[in-house]
C-alpha cells in the first residue's frame, strides 16, 4: 500500500475513530487490494517515564527584557539574577569644562515586569553596583557574542552603590528633564562621575570602554526568607534606560549628560539557584520520583524529560500512520500558589548529545503544536504526531525522548509542578490515534 493511498483514506479514519479502545478493529476493508487491511486504533494506555533535571545553560544577551533579583519560592527554593551591562557616550568627542563639578550621578533600569513579591512587606531586596574589571563584547545581532546564564566576570571589590530595594512598578518618576516610566532607580558614587570628567578616553565609544568597562547589579542579601523577593524585568532598549550625570560650573548651576545603555551593549544576566529539599529529592529520584510528580522552572533550572519506552513496538504490528499524537500535561492542583502556572511550556527532541532539538510539528504553528495552558482543564495539551511518525518511520536511530521546558526560560521566573504519568487521579498521557497498513 502506498502513502499516496493512506492519505486518500485518512478523513475515514479520523471519522470512524473510536476512543480508548486497546485493541484495533479492521475498518474500511472494502477499498483496500485483496490481501491488505487497514485497522485503526486510538489508545491513551502508552507506558511514559518521567523525571526533573537540571536545565542546560541558556543564551540571556540579545534581549529586551532582562531580569534581576532574589526571591525564594517556597516550593522550589530560592533563585537570583545578576545584570552585566556596558554605558556608552551619548555623543563622540564629549568634553567638559575644566571646571566642571559632579553633583550627582544615577544609573535608571526600566522596569517591564516582575515575578514574586514587590509589596513593602515581602519585597525589601538589597543589591550592590559594581564596575567591572574585565571587557564585555557586542550583543544583540547574529555576530555579536552570545553570553549565557552561568557567566561570570571580574569586578571591583569596592560597590559603587549598596542600597535596599522596595521596587516600585507602577509609579512614574518624576526628573529635571521630564517624566520617566517606573524604575529601577540607582544613585551611585560621585568618583564615577569625577572620572568620567576627567577622562582622556572620550573621544569615541571605542577608546572609552577600554577605560569604562560597565558596571554590574546584583542582589546581596545573604539569606533570603522563604516567600520573599522578586525576580525583575528590566527593558533595556527602553529610553529610560541610562546613566545620568549632573554637574555645575562656576557659571552655571545644573548640566546634565547622559549615557545610554542598549541591548547592543554587553548586556546580559548570570542566574543562581539554591533548590529546596523538595526539588533537591525530585533530581535524585528520577524516573521514580518522576512517576508522580516532575518540577519546571524558567531561568536555566529544571526541566522535566520524558521518555516512550515501547513506542517501537508499534512496528511489530506492520506499517503504521499515526493519525493524532496528544501529550497531556497536567498540573498539581494541590500545589498552586499565588505565583500562577506558566502561560506556555515547550516540547523539543533530544539529540545524542543531550542537547533539545526542534520538533518537527512546532513548524506547524501554535495552533496545531499547542503548549498553551488550559485554565479550563488546567493542563497543557501539545500535538507531536509528526515526531512520533518520524521516530517509527526510522527505526534504527535511537530515541532519546522528550524535553518539556517553560516557554521564555531566559525573561521569566515562572514554574510549575506537574503530574507524573503514574499520578493517582490526573496523570500525564499520551492520547494517540493510528491506523495498521498490514
Amino acid at each position: 500500500m502506498r502513502l499516496t493511498t493512506l492519505q486518500a483514506i485518512f478523513a475515514i479514519c479520523v471519522i470512524l475513530a473510536v476512543s480508548a479502545c486497546k485493541e484495533p478493529e479492521g475498518i474500511g476493508l472494502e477499498v483496500l487490494p485483496d490481501g491488505e487491511q487497514m485497522l485503526i486504533a486510538s489508545d491513551t494506555t502508552f507506558a511514559l517515564e518521567a523525571s526533573t533535571i537540571l536545565h542546560d545553560s541558556v543564551p540571556t544577551s540579545g534581549i529586551n527584557s532582562q531580569l534581576i533579583g532574589d526571591f525564594s519560592d517556597p516550593i522550589f527554593g530560592r533563585l537570583s539574577s545578576e545584570l552585566f551591562f556596558q554605558f556608552k557616550l551619548s555623543e563622540s568627542n564629549l568634553e567638559f569644562p575644566s571646571d566642571a563639578v559632579v553633583d550627582s550621578i544615577i544609573l535608571n533600569l526600566a522596569y517591564s515586569g516582575s515575578y514574586g513579591n514587590t509589596d513593602k512587606l515581602k519585597g525589601l531586596m538589597q543589591f550592590g553596583v559594581y564596575e567591572l574589571t574585565e571587557d564585555l563584547y557586542p550583543t544583540c545581532t547574529a555576530e555579536d557574542s552570545t553570553y549565557y546564564s552561568r557567566a561570570s566576570h571580574s569586578i571591583s571589590t569596592t560597590p559603587l552603590a549598596d542600597f535596599t530595594l522596595w521596587p516600585d512598578l507602577y509609579s512614574e518618576i518624576e526628573t529635571l528633564d521630564g517624566v520617566l516610566s517606573p524604575s529601577m532607580r540607582i544613585l551611585l558614587d560621585s568618583d564615577l562621575g569625577t572620572r568620567i570628567i576627567n577622562s582622556a578616553n572620550l573621544a569615541s565609544d571605542e577608546v572609552f570602554i577600554e577605560e569604562f568597562k560597565g558596571l554590574n547589579v546584583k542582589p546581596i542579601d545573604l539569606v533570603r526568607p522563604s516567600g520573599t523577593g522578586s525576580i525583575l524585568n528590566l527593558n533595556v532598549n527602553s529610553s529610560d534606560s541610562k546613566i545620568e550625570m549632573y554637574y555645575h560650573t562656576d557659571n552655571e548651576d545644573t548640566i546634565r549628560q547622559f549615557f545610554p545603555v542598549t541591548c547592543i551593549d554587553g548586556v546580559h544576566t548570570a542566574f543562581s539557584h539554591e533548590f529546596s529539599q523538595e526539588v533537591t529529592d525530585a533530581l535524585a529520584g528520577g524516573t521514580a520520583s518522576g512517576a508522580n510528580t516532575f518540577y519546571i522552572q524558567s531561568m536555566a533550572s529544571l526541566r522535566a524529560k520524558i521518555e516512550i519506552p515501547h513506542l517501537k513496538e508499534l512496528n511489530d504490528s506492520g506499517y503504521v500512520a499515526i493519525n493524532k499524537a496528544e501529550l497531556v500535561i497536567p498540573i498539581d492542583e494541590s500545589v498552586v500558589t499565588e505565583y500562577g502556572v506558566p502561560t506556555s511550556l515547550f516540547v523539543t527532541g533530544i539529540d545524542s548529545g543531550d542537547a533539545a532539538v526542534f520538533v518537527v510539528d512546532q513548524f506547524e504553528g501554535p495552533d496545531y503544536y499547542g503548549g498553551v495552558y488550559d485554565s479550563e482543564n488546567k493542563e497543557y495539551i501539545f500535538n507531536i504526531a509528526r515526531h512520533l511518525q518520524s521516530i517509527l518511520n526510522n527505526p534504527e536511530e535511537e530515541d532519546y525522548g522528550l524535553y518539556v521546558v517553560n516557554a521564555g526560560t531566559a525573561t521569566t521566573a515562572a514554574r510549575g509542578v506537574f503530574n507524573g504519568p503514574e499520578h493517582a487521579t490526573n496523570p500525564m498521557k499520551l492520547r494517540m490515534t493510528y491506523t495498521i497498513i498490514e
